[in-house]
Protein backbone atom coordinates (compact mmCIF):
# COMPACT_ATOMS: atom_id res chain seq x y z
CA UNK A 1 0.00 0.00 0.00
CA UNK A 2 1.34 3.42 -0.95
CA UNK A 3 1.08 6.65 0.99
CA UNK A 4 -0.70 8.17 -2.00
CA UNK A 5 -3.34 5.46 -2.57
CA UNK A 6 -6.28 7.76 -1.80
CA UNK A 7 -4.97 10.54 -4.07
CA UNK A 8 -4.36 8.00 -6.81
CA UNK A 9 -7.86 6.55 -6.39
CA UNK A 10 -9.56 9.95 -6.59
CA UNK A 11 -7.50 11.01 -9.63
CA UNK A 12 -8.19 7.64 -11.25
CA UNK A 13 -11.92 8.10 -10.74
CA UNK A 14 -11.65 11.66 -12.07
CA UNK A 15 -10.03 10.39 -15.27
CA UNK A 16 -12.84 7.85 -15.62
CA UNK A 17 -15.36 10.67 -15.19
CA UNK A 18 -13.64 12.57 -17.97
CA UNK A 19 -14.05 9.59 -20.29
CA UNK A 20 -17.75 9.09 -19.58
CA UNK A 21 -20.87 10.14 -21.41
CA UNK A 22 -22.30 13.70 -21.46
CA UNK A 23 -20.75 17.00 -22.44
CA UNK A 24 -17.08 17.77 -21.89
CA UNK A 25 -17.94 20.47 -19.33
CA UNK A 26 -20.31 18.15 -17.44
CA UNK A 27 -17.62 15.46 -17.28
CA UNK A 28 -15.12 18.03 -15.99
CA UNK A 29 -17.53 19.23 -13.29
CA UNK A 30 -18.15 15.64 -12.20
CA UNK A 31 -14.43 14.82 -12.13
CA UNK A 32 -13.72 17.76 -9.83
CA UNK A 33 -16.89 17.84 -7.70
CA UNK A 34 -17.12 14.12 -6.99
CA UNK A 35 -13.45 13.21 -6.82
CA UNK A 36 -10.75 15.87 -6.75
CA UNK A 37 -12.49 18.00 -4.15
CA UNK A 38 -11.86 15.21 -1.61
CA UNK A 39 -8.07 15.17 -2.01
CA UNK A 40 -6.07 16.70 0.83
CA UNK A 41 -2.76 17.49 -0.88
CA UNK A 42 -0.64 17.24 2.27
CA UNK A 43 -1.97 13.75 2.98
CA UNK A 44 -2.75 12.32 -0.44
CA UNK A 45 -0.19 13.64 -2.94
CA UNK A 46 3.59 13.57 -3.36
CA UNK A 47 5.25 16.77 -2.08
CA UNK A 48 6.30 17.99 -5.52
CA UNK A 49 2.69 17.81 -6.77
CA UNK A 50 0.93 19.55 -3.88
CA UNK A 51 1.34 23.17 -4.97
CA UNK A 52 0.39 22.35 -8.55
CA UNK A 53 -2.76 20.58 -7.36
CA UNK A 54 -3.67 23.43 -4.99
CA UNK A 55 -3.24 25.96 -7.78
CA UNK A 56 -5.44 23.91 -10.10
CA UNK A 57 -8.15 23.61 -7.46
CA UNK A 58 -8.02 27.36 -6.80
CA UNK A 59 -8.39 28.04 -10.53
CA UNK A 60 -11.21 25.52 -11.06
CA UNK A 61 -13.19 27.07 -8.17
CA UNK A 62 -12.33 30.72 -8.84
CA UNK A 63 -15.73 31.96 -10.06
CA UNK A 64 -18.37 32.90 -7.49
CA UNK A 65 -21.41 30.65 -7.55
CA UNK A 66 -24.83 31.99 -8.41
CA UNK A 67 -27.73 30.33 -6.70
CA UNK A 68 -27.05 26.69 -5.89
CA UNK A 69 -24.76 25.87 -8.84
CA UNK A 70 -21.51 25.71 -6.82
CA UNK A 71 -18.12 27.24 -7.56
CA UNK A 72 -16.92 24.32 -9.71
CA UNK A 73 -19.94 24.56 -12.00
CA UNK A 74 -19.70 28.37 -12.17
CA UNK A 75 -16.01 28.22 -13.06
CA UNK A 76 -16.35 25.45 -15.64
CA UNK A 77 -19.30 27.25 -17.25
CA UNK A 78 -17.08 30.33 -17.63
CA UNK A 79 -14.36 28.40 -19.51
CA UNK A 80 -14.08 28.47 -23.27
CA UNK A 81 -13.23 25.32 -25.24
CA UNK A 82 -9.48 25.83 -24.81
CA UNK A 83 -9.80 26.43 -21.05
CA UNK A 84 -11.92 23.31 -20.69
CA UNK A 85 -9.39 21.23 -22.62
CA UNK A 86 -6.52 22.59 -20.52
CA UNK A 87 -8.32 21.73 -17.29
CA UNK A 88 -8.91 18.18 -18.53
CA UNK A 89 -5.28 17.86 -19.62
CA UNK A 90 -4.17 19.07 -16.17
CA UNK A 91 -6.19 16.35 -14.43
CA UNK A 92 -4.69 13.69 -16.69
CA UNK A 93 -1.20 15.07 -16.04
CA UNK A 94 -1.75 15.04 -12.26
CA UNK A 95 -2.96 11.45 -12.49
CA UNK A 96 0.06 10.47 -14.57
CA UNK A 97 2.43 11.97 -12.02
CA UNK A 98 0.77 10.22 -9.08
CA UNK A 99 0.89 6.92 -10.99
CA UNK A 100 4.66 7.27 -11.26
CA UNK A 101 4.87 7.41 -7.44
CA UNK A 102 2.83 4.28 -6.83
CA UNK A 103 4.57 1.11 -5.77
CA UNK A 104 4.39 -1.78 -8.23
CA UNK A 105 1.87 -4.48 -7.39
CA UNK A 106 3.55 -7.69 -6.37
CA UNK A 107 2.02 -10.87 -7.67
Amino acid sequence: MSTYDYGWEKLHLAVHSLAGASTQKERLVNAVAYNLIHIIPENNLPPELRDEFKQFMEEITSVEAKGNEGRVRATVDSLDEIGTSRAIEKIISLYDTVCRHMLPIEI
